[in-house]
């Protein structure tokens, strides 16, 4: 699958575009991307996992979570879109959707686990999804976007984080 261009995402995914590595495919971006975070993950002591870097910034479990509930719902925006559905998809509110969630007796294991299931339901996805249907327009958020658009936002919206945690958490110690 292609790349998006400009006029098929909105202002704020050229961040995450951005971080996408230019080389490679779509499945294979989203296969390497998970592995290479689950690896930096699962070599973590277990205590770290709840470390937050200031008081009012997520721990790295509650990260995880994040990046497992955006990558559903670009993955839902991306096969709305593929299907042709014209009917808008409002944004979501990530500081909301945190205040709902509890990671405390959770471990980094059993996220990743989780973060599998739903990258491997990414890839099936993006596998029968034609280039054709990779160029649909949908609304999301107020904006027109494309299903590609959602599919690669999701590797950069995952590199995105990475480089926070590399910054923030991983050089604490």
């Amino acid at each position: 699958m292609k790349r998006p261009k400009k006029g098929e995402f909105a202002p704020f995914h050229e961040n995450y575009l951005n971080q996408v590595p230019k080389r490679g495919t779509l499945q294979g971006l989203l296969k390497k991307t998970f592995l290479d975070l689950q690896k930096q993950l699962l070599a973590l002591p277990e205590p770290m996992a709840d470390f937050r870097y200031a008081p009012d910034k997520w721990t790295i479990k509650e990260m995880l979570i994040h990046l497992i509930d955006a990558e559903r719902v670009f993955a839902f925006r991306a096969l709305w879109f593929m299907r042709g559905d014209q009917a808008p998809l409002p944004g979501f509110n990530q500081d909301f959707w945190m205040e709902q969630v509890d990671v405390r007796d959770r471990s980094i294991k059993d996220l990743l686990k989780e973060w599998k299931v739903v990258r491997d339901y990414t890839l099936a996805l993006a596998n029968q999804c034609t280039e054709a249907q990779s160029e649909f327009m949908g609304t999301a958020s107020n904006w027109k976007v494309s299903t590609r658009t959602m599919f690669w936002v999701i590797i950069g919206h995952q590199k995105h984080h990475e480089a926070v945690l590399q910054a923030r958490y991983f050089n604490q110690n």
